[in-house]
């Protein structure tokens, strides 16, 4: 079973449209929050500015979510997540939103490169992910 990271939202008023439903970047604001916690649980940290710079970690490539219902003000949503796939460089993380009855909300995905910079933001390149990361990111 993989590696799984699990915690709660609470839907704020500054999340949501005027609509009072959430507003769609809230998701993806979630997504990075959540994939953040999945490393801290693997025990790593997903982007290394130590040296003042960033050099190596892992930058989103593609991201989609699918809106299953409307979430409002004053909800508290769960959201899991957990790497569906890894490829060489590349890695695909799945999340799942649900509201407090367990009905899913929201889902969606992000694919993540592992990365590494040299000079300014164009020499990233992507490199194979180190296999102890791997490891602890598939549990």
């Amino acid at each position: 079973m993989p590696l799984t990271s699990r915690h709660e939202i609470m839907v704020e008023w500054g999340d949501c449209d005027p609509a009072g439903i959430v507003y769609y970047p809230s998701y993806f604001r979630w997504f990075d929050q959540a994939t953040y916690r999945l490393f801290l649980a693997a025990g790593l940290r997903r982007d290394d500015v130590s040296s003042g710079q960033w050099k190596e970690g892992t930058p989103l490539v593609a991201a989609e979510c699918s809106f299953r219902r409307a979430s409002q003000t004053g909800e508290t949503l769960t959201i899991e997540s957990h790497v569906e796939k890894f490829g060489t460089s590349s890695f695909v993380i799945r999340h799942v939103l649900r509201d407090a009855s367990g009905a899913v909300a929201a889902e969606g995905s992000e694919t993540r490169i592992w990365a590494i910079k040299q000079g300014d933001a164009r020499t990233l390149k992507a490199v194979a992910i180190p296999e102890d990361v791997k490891k602890k990111l598939a549990g």
